[in-house]
């Protein structure tokens, strides 16, 4: 019987090219840049380009907008230590992408971790592939190195779609995290947590053949798994709480996102699952994420 892998990086400094390689990647940054990606896919934008700075941003927009003639169409959005940067339309926050705000727009789309992440696991220039640390935690899936074949972007928005997209494929599966500012971020293990303990319960049930490929999960994706079912709980019905309480929500309710952070805490309001390739996020299928609710007193930006 031939085996399918399942592992986990905890972080984007410590995503190697060999992790990612022939592939299929699933990237999380649950506070907030993947949970702002699928809200604004839900909603209707037309596709989200991933960039790696703010001049960045800049530049790409300004190159559209005058193959066309027009910024008719063009959002910049992204956010320097959770705050919209300055001349960007939209900051990170997942409550500002809405219909009304970027229905069948363009965004490109600059995050301190988040958007680097998702251009590191495509292989794209300026994700600081070639400069990985030799001695990053790995997966330990082999040597080859390249982008991975498929990218897929997650939240827990949309996770359990999530994790039914990466049962219907083939392959191996490494769920990369975002991390914040070069370190853990409990909210994105928990999410990977979460997927693994979703493909371990299908992989127990399904039933058997002989070209059903094993799912073997590594120590990290185990880990997650067991990380997840310990504080979120059996069901997730400590879900919300379990994130409120990581670093990550704590600063950024403290600039006043106390909204996002419960919104990013909910649990599959999508079943849209962006996907990543040629430099676009795109929604091969949509499906619109229900309203969220903001907390009293918080803002967005």
């Amino acid at each position: 019987m031939t085996e399918r892998v399942v592992d986990v990086i905890p972080t984007l400094q410590t995503l190697r090219p060999q992790d990612v390689a022939g592939r299929v990647a699933v990237v999380v940054d649950v506070l907030r840049a993947t949970s702002t990606i699928v809200t604004a896919m839900a909603a209707g934008a037309a596709e989200v380009r991933p960039v790696a700075s703010p001049v960045e941003a800049g530049a790409c927009l300004a190159r559209l907008s005058a193959a066309r003639g027009s910024r008719e169409g063009l959002i910049l959005g992204g956010e320097r230590f959770g705050l919209r940067i300055e001349g960007f339309d939209l900051g990170n926050s997942p409550l500002e992408y809405t219909p009304a705000a970027v229905g069948g727009r363009t965004i490109f789309f600059a995050t301190t971790n988040g958007t680097r992440t998702l251009r590191r696991a495509a292989g794209r220039r300026g994700s600081g592939m070639g400069r990985v640390a030799a001695g990053g935690q790995g997966s330990g899936m082999g040597a080859a190195s390249g982008p991975a074949r498929q990218v897929l972007v997650a939240a827990f928005l949309n996770a359990s779609a999530v994790a039914e997209r990466i049962w219907g494929l083939d392959g191996n599966v490494v769920i990369t995290c975002a991390g914040t500012q070069g370190g853990f971020s409990l909210e994105d293990v928990l999410l990977a947590g979460f997927l693994v303990d979703s493909l371990e319960r299908r992989a127990r049930t399904a039933l058997p053949g002989p070209d059903k490929p094993e799912l073997v999960f590594r120590d990290l994706a185990r880990a997650s798994a067991a990380l997840y079912r310990s504080l979120a709980g059996a069901e997730g019905e400590n879900l919300a709480s379990a994130v409120v309480a990581t670093d990550h929500a704590r600063y950024l309710v403290a600039l006043g996102f106390a909204a996002d952070v419960a919104y990013c805490a909910s649990r599959d309001l999508t079943s849209v699952v962006p996907e990543f390739a040629r430099g676009r996020v795109q929604a091969p299928v949509r499906a619109q994420v229900q309203a969220p609710v903001r907390a009293p007193g918080s803002k967005t930006g």
